[in-house]
């Protein structure tokens, strides 16, 4: 009676984590489809401001800012910007990442510390956890609701640190496919709005302005890099909910077969037992 009385418990547990992941999953999709729904305008506000500042620096063709555009013979102050993810159970999301940023940096890491910027609980403890690692800042909460106040914040300090950051790389996950999130590294300064978002189709039209241009210039791409530091927490945070769905959607899988096998193992060893007292019973007559 104790095995049947174990496994009924078992069966239980296994049923209330199934509808916990299956919760679960539909969270995640859901989430996903809501942020899903914002890229495209998203996009075309990046292609708008890469547009406007292309035409805008006909004008000023010899403009260069000091900190998106570092001088050559600047001294190396470099600074590392990663994006894990804010939760768990979202599958290898956040270790493919971090080996990917080990093979990458630490490799030819010779001496030193190296300044970082972690975003997201689980990249601020990886973090924490090296030695080799100068946390400059931390933002711990990355959701749909805070990644413009984080692309804000990164931005004031690349503009108001001392000395200046000479180099900038960003690694974060991006969604390949839906089932498929690749880490990639992303050199945020020195700054190129030329990419794979962009549609450079400057002509000479004629602005009217009240600013220099090269004021204006200094306007817009701090703009820009504050659009497309926007658009990197935005890829990870979209990759993190598709990790997250898949990632439940294989354990709710597997718990329906684990239920499926117990319940059968249930039903055997009860069946067993019933027989087993009909023998007993028929035998004493």
């Amino acid at each position: 009676m104790s095995l049947l009385i174990q496994l009924r418990y078992r069966i239980k547990a296994i049923d209330t984590i199934k509808k916990i992941t299956h919760a679960m999953r539909l969270i995640s999709m859901s989430s996903r489809s809501r942020l899903k729904s914002k890229e495209d305008p998203l996009r075309e506000y990046i292609q708008t401001s890469a547009q406007l500042l292309e035409k805008i620096k006909i004008h000023a063709p010899d403009w260069k800012n000091p900190i998106i555009n570092p001088p050559s013979d600047a001294p190396g102050n470099p600074l590392i910007i990663l994006i894990g993810s804010q939760r768990g159970l979202c599958g290898n999301f956040n270790t493919t990442l971090f080996h990917f940023f080990e093979k990458s940096v630490l490799t030819d890491h010779k001496k030193g510390t190296i300044q970082i910027i972690p975003i997201g609980k689980k990249a601020i403890n990886y973090a924490e956890d090296n030695p080799l690692f100068s946390i400059i800042a931390s933002f711990p909460e990355l959701n749909a609701k805070t990644i413009s106040s984080i692309a804000h914040d990164l931005l004031e300090l690349l503009i108001k640190n001392e000395p200046k950051f000479t180099q900038v790389s960003v690694f974060s996950n991006k969604l390949k496919t839906f089932f498929i999130q690749k880490p990639h590294e992303t050199k945020l300064i020195p700054f190129s709005h030329e990419g794979e978002h962009y549609n450079n189709n400057a002509n000479g039209e004629n602005y009217y302005w009240e600013q220099s241009p090269n004021e204006l210039l200094d306007m817009l791409a701090y703009q820009t890099i504050e659009i497309h530091l926007h658009y990197l927490l935005f890829q990870s945070l979209l990759a993190e909910h598709a990790a997250r769905f898949i990632s439940m959607d294989n354990a709710t899988r597997n718990a329906q077969t684990l239920l499926e096998d117990t319940q059968l193992q249930y039903n055997k060893l009860r069946q067993a037992k019933i027989t087993k007292e009909l023998t007993e019973l028929v035998s004493s007559m």
